[in-house]
């Protein structure tokens, strides 16, 4: 359906952009909707948030790639399925990070808001945490990083656009850790000796550049 949507809509962008008639980017608009509310209602229908994101993401870049290669500009249409895929691969690198690095992710976060706003005794009480986190990631980033990998390939139709949200995916995974490393700089954390035994951003972001695209 979401195919048969598309060459539809690329035909009647097309023509429109010979013969301009204001009935036309109107039954576009409307078959837009429609075809939207269709796909959210498929993706209701898996168990899961992660699944969910898959149908929609898979969804909106076949409508995409369709709407691409059958019109000589970006349209309004293909303008509006590029915004809900960029915002749905965002939510789907933050759903794919949480199960290996969630509480990484938790902490880095809350803690910044509590360095903002000077709660500094509030942080003395998170040595044990800190000390579970560094040793936790030490311990599984490699495997965590092959487990993403294997897991968002198999995911998307697309080769290409899996290779992409792999690379989001791992980017925001970097920039988490750099932030993780960066509060531990601060006081009250800069003092603790598990600091030491924090593993090297230039070792992650190594281990990152080999799943970079070869095409």
């Amino acid at each position: 359906i979401a195919r048969r949507y598309a060459e539809f809509s690329a035909a009647l962008v097309s023509l429109n952009e010979v013969f301009p008639d204001e009935r036309v980017n109107k039954l576009l608009a409307q078959l837009q909707a429609e075809v939207e509310n269709f796909i959210l209602r498929m993706a209701a229908e898996f168990p899961n948030r992660k699944e969910q994101l898959i149908f929609l993401i898979n969804n909106y870049d076949l409508l995409l790639s369709v709407m691409m290669e059958r019109t000589k500009d970006d349209s309004k249409e293909s303008e509006c399925f590029q915004q809900l895929l960029n915002a749905r691969t965002q939510e789907f690198v933050e759903e794919i990070l949480a199960p290996y690095f969630g509480g990484l992710i938790t902490f880095v976060k809350e803690s910044e808001g509590a360095l903002e706003r000077g709660q500094i005794d509030q942080l003395k009480r998170e040595e044990r945490r800190v000390q579970q986190l560094v040793r936790g990631f030490a311990a599984d980033w490699k495997h965590a990083i092959e487990i993403i990998n294997q897991d968002i390939m198999r995911s998307f139709t697309n080769f290409k656009n899996g290779t992409n949200i792999l690379q989001g995916a791992l980017t925001q995974l970097i920039q988490y850790y750099h932030q993780f490393q960066k509060v531990l700089s601060q006081n009250p954390f800069k003092n603790m000796p598990i600091r030491s035994e924090l593993i090297n951003i230039h070792h992650v972001m190594v281990e990152v550049k080999k799943h970079k695209p070869t095409f």
